[in-house]
């Protein structure tokens, strides 16, 4: 078979073209077909308007072509064989492309023709050259390094332009084209990061600025463009710098107008604040004061819901008006900022005494005058708490008779119950004066009376009777009505005999009194002792009793 019509295997039929250069020498330019494992891995546009193509850093030709369309036949706009190696697997041209005059902004597509070593001649048509102006914020600085609490607020400025390739120049940027300003901050009070927005415009020498007010120490951020357009693409974010800030030393002087308040109840905080200037401590002027039950280096729910604020005037004087909820130590400080520390505050305390009720309660007066009393205090946990019992002859006017410290306090209520000497007749009650816990409260009063008694004419038949003999014990027994003794009639009477040696009483003979108040009871004797007698307990009358006689038995 002659050479001319030797058939290959079909992975190896190629088809090129050759043209001769001015040199001489013939290059292969055209492949039909790439390579089963395509060298090219991307074509992308910087983001300054240069072409740069994905592939290997040994490839030993590479020619970049910008066509017209995607159609077979499109034209060639432009072809770029002088891309140069980054070493990193990426060719790039060495400035930004220039399409023809006339040729429109847009997307194109790429064709790129290149051989490594060992290899034939390869082509690709992948990805697109971004031929568009190209608009980026140039310049940017804050107007000072540091703020502090003369000078909270800093400027931010900067520049924008646009890049025209169609004439490689680069001019400010459209005027009106918005530039997004994204500015990180710490911030101290509470501690955590924020961002700041803002969004100026560019003006007609491509210049912007905006009033940054940080209230914290600025780390850093972000300014880019915003085109709006299609014919303009923006670049990546230009970098912020940080913005130091400074504190300034306070202290401060505060006093409230009352040391307890109930629930909702008004008090004023009054004071001043100085601040630390080069010449000394001097006035504090619009220092935003506040209240809190909690310290300022502590941010919680206290903190966030102060009980009053106020601003200081030029003297660094302040007042105003503040309500608490509940007890606690009371703060005063100026509020913390990224200039003004947390360590600095006026410490008082505020009570507000809590609500309880004093009910069930029970009152009763036996025949001796003791007064038994018991109640039960519903509301917070009262253990502990001081419960004064209280006495009133007209249930208007009342006196302190004794007081009661109240018990556990379980299932929501403490106890509290005593005995004590009463009076004749009279109104008693539970009384809670109001302390730093719990407001006063009151028990509903009862009146509680018992008639007072008395023996009259209380005598022996004999001073001298005989043992195993017997004799008469009688008198009178009386009790007291509006003031005045009357008989006592159906009151019941006790004698008593206490032998003699020995330390306990015996009764000997019991009776009642007749419809005068008038007793006459046969008593035995049967040694020498002490002789009384006495009223049996009886409701609504006081207990009474005679003088003790010596009785000597014959």
């Amino acid at each position: 078979m002659s050479r001319s019509t030797r058939k290959l295997p079909r992975a190896f039929v190629r088809t090129a073209a050759v043209i001769a250069l001015s040199t001489g020498v013939a290059v292969p330019v055209v492949v039909t077909a790439p390579a089963a494992h395509a060298a090219v891995s991307s074509v992308t546009t910087t983001v300054d308007g240069k072409l740069a193509v994905g592939l290997p850093s040994n490839a030993i030709w590479v020619k970049a072509s910008v066509l017209a369309s995607t159609q077979p036949d499109a034209a060639v706009l432009l072809e770029d064989e002088q891309l140069a190696d980054d070493g990193s697997n990426t060719w790039t041209s060495r400035e930004a492309l220039k399409l023809p005059d006339g040729t429109a902004f847009g997307n194109y597509p790429v064709r790129v023709d290149y051989r490594l070593p060992g290899g034939t001649l390869q082509q690709q048509t992948i990805g697109t050259f971004a031929y568009l102006k190209r608009a980026k914020v140039a310049t940017v600085a804050f107007d000072r390094t540091s703020t502090d609490l003369n000078n909270p607020v800093t400027v931010l400025s900067g520049t924008a332009t646009t890049f025209d390739p169609s004439t490689g120049t680069t001019g400010p940027a459209r005027q009106g084209m918005p530039v997004q300003v994204r500015v990180k901050v710490d911030r101290e009070w509470p501690t955590k990061p924020v961002t700041l927005e803002y969004r100026p415009e560019v003006d007609a020498q491509g210049k912007f600025s905006v009033n940054v007010a940080p209230e914290g120490r600025i780390t850093g951020g972000e300014a880019y463009l915003e085109t709006g357009v299609t014919d303009t693409v923006a670049h990546p974010a230009a970098a912020l710098p940080s913005v130091w800030a400074e504190k300034t030393k306070v202290r401060i002087q505060a006093d409230s107008d009352k040391r307890r308040v109930h629930k909702g109840q008004a008090f004023t905080v009054k004071g001043r604040v100085e601040k630390l200037t080069n010449e000394g401590w001097k006035p504090y002027a619009d220092a935003p004061v506040l209240s809190s039950l909690s310290a300022p280096w502590y941010w919680d729910s206290y903190a966030k819901t102060p009980l009053g604020t106020g601003k200081s005037a030029a003297d660094g004087s302040f007042s105003y008006t503040a309500k608490a909820t509940f007890s606690g130590e009371l703060y005063t400080y100026v509020r913390p900022s990224a200039h003004v520390p947390s360590d600095a505050a006026d410490t008082g305390a505020i009570a507000v005494p809590e609500k309880i009720t004093l009910g069930s309660p029970a009152y009763s007066i036996d025949a001796f005058g003791t007064v038994t009393a018991s109640a039960r205090v519903y509301g917070a946990d009262c253990s502990g708490e001081s419960v004064a019992f209280q006495y009133s002859p007209d249930g208007r006017t009342w006196y302190n008779m004794t007081g009661v410290t109240a018990g556990h306090y379980t299932t929501n209520e403490c106890r509290v119950s005593l005995q004590t000497e009463g009076y004749v007749r009279g109104y008693y009650r539970f009384f809670h004066i109001e302390s730093d816990r719990f407001v006063a409260a009151s028990a509903a009063p009862k009146f509680l009376s018992r008639y007072l008694t008395r023996f009259v004419g209380h005598k022996y038949s004999t001073t001298r009777p005989k043992i195993n003999g017997s004799m008469t014990v009688s008198g009178t027994v009386q009790r007291q009505v509006n003031g005045k003794w009357i008989a006592h009639p159906g009151a019941k009477v006790m004698v008593l005999v206490k032998p003699k040696g020995q330390d306990q009483w015996y009764w000997s003979v019991k009776g009642k009194t007749n419809s005068k108040g008038v007793y006459s009871l046969k008593a035995p004797v049967y040694s020498d002792g002490t002789w009384a007698a006495v009223t049996e307990p009886m409701n609504g009358y006081f207990y009474s009793e005679t003088k003790d006689t010596y009785i000597d038995a014959r």
